[in-house]
């Protein structure tokens, strides 16, 4: 590798600003293992789709908060300086999504991904309509988790927010006991607002909470206003009340 001199090294990192290097998540990234081999269809993503040449830069984020500058070679990326973007909110909120209709997880995973969710938990309502096995659970994990990493890339985030399932509505309540929930009923009092350093926020599929499920809820339920949202709306504009500076 030819050496690059400090003063060129400062130009170029001045020509380049973060938000405008192309970018990859290596979670479990070996530090050490300079330079860092890129997955194949990474390579094919910067030199195909971008169009990226020898030398380019390049950003490279281990999934721990930090941002490391590399130059882009052959399958490779080699690193010139680690930085630290700080684009993560402070609140580390996690989204709680009954599973809805067609293709609105999609939708629901990428927004809320760029607006900063810190973790996504997935489970079916007893009046969801969708209903998946193990297996189909497990296919459209990978399938989430693409959407999830391509709009963490995109809108600068330097930690990948996490994927989970839930068996039902009581097994979310074991795990997370101080989750609010977005209420559909009238007279709520109680306005959804940040509680603490994390916090769950859980909604309800298109056909509502059946009665056991309301039991089991209690008053855990908070107000966003006296519209009626969504499914696919309510987890969005929450986490946008709660998260956007």
């Amino acid at each position: 590798m030819e050496p690059i001199s400090s003063d060129k090294l400062r130009t170029e990192m001045k020509q380049v600003p973060l938000r405008a290097l192309p970018r990859v998540f290596l979670p479990g990234l070996d530090l050490e293992q300079v330079p860092f081999e890129l997955p194949k269809e990474e390579v094919e993503k910067f030199r195909k789709v971008l169009r990226l040449a020898e030398g380019d830069q390049i950003a490279v984020l281990p999934n721990d908060g930090s941002l490391i500058r590399c130059e882009f070679r052959a399958r490779q990326a080699w690193p010139l300086v680690t930085e630290s973007p700080n684009t993560e909110p402070e609140l580390k909120l996690t989204l709680a999504q009954a599973f809805p209709k067609g293709d609105r997880l999609d939708t629901i995973l990428r927004m809320g991904t760029e607006l900063g969710i810190s973790g996504f938990v997935l489970f079916p309502a007893e009046r969801s309509v969708v209903r998946w096995d193990a297996s189909k659970i497990q296919e459209k994990r990978r399938r989430f988790e693409a959407i999830i990493r391509e709009a963490a890339e995109q809108s600068f985030r330097s930690v990948l927010p996490t994927l989970e399932f839930a068996g039902s509505l009581a097994d979310l309540l074991k795990k997370e006991p101080h989750a609010v929930f977005l209420s559909e009923f009238e007279g709520v009092s109680r306005k959804l607002s940040r509680e603490g350093v994390t916090m769950t926020i859980v909604v309800g599929p298109e056909g509502g909470w059946a009665p056991r499920e309301v039991a089991q809820i209690g008053d855990r339920g908070v107000s966003l206003g006296p519209l009626v949202l969504r499914t696919d709306t309510a987890g969005i504009a929450a986490a946008a009340a709660l998260l956007i500076r």
